[in-house]
């Protein structure tokens, strides 16, 4: 069987060597509005973020029983847990006597159990009610009756996916679709956590979004990071159902000119990039990988997470070095101090109402199928 990501290399390494590169039929304009309006904005909320399928970190963030989680994200108070049995679960973080908030912090914990601080409920990491304080002051409590808000969670490709919504459904067979082929061949599930970084930054969820979709700042705004690893617009976009898959070529892509498709190196001779609908990006950098998840806050705020993973725990201190040392670099150096720092330029400009439309050009093709995905899934969900 062929390497799923083979036909859109395929197509880099023709487009790179003819010079056919970007695309024209793509090119157009975006309205300013979308990246302020409040009514817009709730939009989203109400009919995105609300209900769907959503990355919330990768399966080896709780390595044992007993790990667990807040996560605050997604407009609803949730806990992550592994259980006994290993499985990963997801519970909405409310006890069941008085609704009091169990486990606060975005930090992992080790427990046995959690418990109410308010009256001393525990809940095992299954969800299940297992100890209740003078208990029998509770005639006709059915404990069975009162496991934690299970919401619908899965780990698929090594991530853990949950739905918001309690009564929500998760099918990932369905929402993922070709990609998922994609996300075995890089072999995200055998990664392991390595560090993560949350901001909040001051800017559209939107604009973070298309910066991580254009290959026509890299040679520019990052002129003096990543920039010069990268040959000028040298990249290949496509829609694949809902997401976008993005192949960007490095310097080293012209080294598979001369190469059989088996010899071919989809991290050294190019950066594959996934933009996993709505709100994560996946970067397969050459050894190690980046989830990018952004999460509204309001029309002008975002909290943004990024979440590194490694090939393998570090065996030695030279190994943790060179990951801390990656991870600062692409972390603080590229998307700080480059990425969020021109989305948050941006979005002071857009509140001058200076523009009332972007125009959009044939190497930033992938900012209009965001757009246009986007726009058809909220239509979706409205009827």
């Amino acid at each position: 069987m062929s390497d799923p990501r083979q036909d859109i290399f395929s197509e880099l390494i023709v487009k790179t060597r003819e010079g056919d590169l970007g695309n024209m039929d793509a090119c157009g304009e975006i309205e300013a509005k979308i990246y302020h309006c409040e009514d817009i904005f709730q939009d989203e909320q109400d009919t995105i973020f609300r209900d769907g399928a959503f990355i919330v970190g990768h399966h080896t963030m709780l390595k044992s029983a007993g790990d667990h989680m807040a996560f605050d994200h997604l407009g609803q108070p949730i806990i992550l847990t592994r259980a006994r049995d290993g499985k990963i679960r997801a519970f909405l973080n409310a006890c069941r006597h008085r609704g009091v908030r169990l486990v606060d912090g975005d930090e992992v914990k080790r427990r046995p159990s959690m418990v109410c601080p308010y009256h001393n409920w525990a809940y095992g990491m299954d969800g299940k009610l297992i100890a209740v304080p003078l208990e029998e002051s509770f005639p006709h409590l059915d404990k069975s009756c009162r496991s934690l808000k299970a919401l619908p969670c899965e780990v698929r490709h090594g991530f853990i996916w949950v739905n918001p919504n309690p009564e929500g459904t998760l099918d990932l067979d369905k929402h993922l679709g070709d990609i998922g082929k994609d996300l075995d061949a890089f072999g995200v599930d055998g990664e392991v956590f390595f560090k993560q970084s949350l901001k909040r930054k001051k800017t559209n969820w939107k604009l973070i979004v298309d910066a991580f979709l254009d290959g026509y700042h890299v040679k520019r705004l990052h002129k003096h990071t990543v920039g010069p690893l990268f040959i000028d617009c040298a990249a290949v976009s496509e829609a694949k159902g809902v997401h976008i898959r993005s192949s960007v070529g490095r310097n080293e892509l012209v080294e598979a000119f001369e190469l059989t498709e088996d010899d071919w190196d989809y991290r050294h001779h190019c950066t594959f990039a996934y933009q996993v609908f709505p709100n994560t990006t996946l970067i397969f950098h050459p050894d190690y990988s980046s989830i990018l998840s952004v999460y509204p806050i309001a029309p002008d705020e975002t909290l943004v997470s990024h979440i590194c993973l490694i090939p393998a725990e570090p065996e030695n201190e030279a190994e943790q070095a060179h990951y801390e040392r990656a991870f600062n670099i692409i972390e603080n150096g590229v998307f700080e101090a480059e990425d969020f720092f021109v989305c948050e330029q941006a979005q002071k400009g857009i509140a001058t109402g200076a523009n009332d439309t972007f125009i959009i050009g044939g190497h930033e093709a992938s900012l209009q199928f965001f757009h246009q995905i986007l726009q058809q899934q909220i239509q979706e969900k409205r009827a």
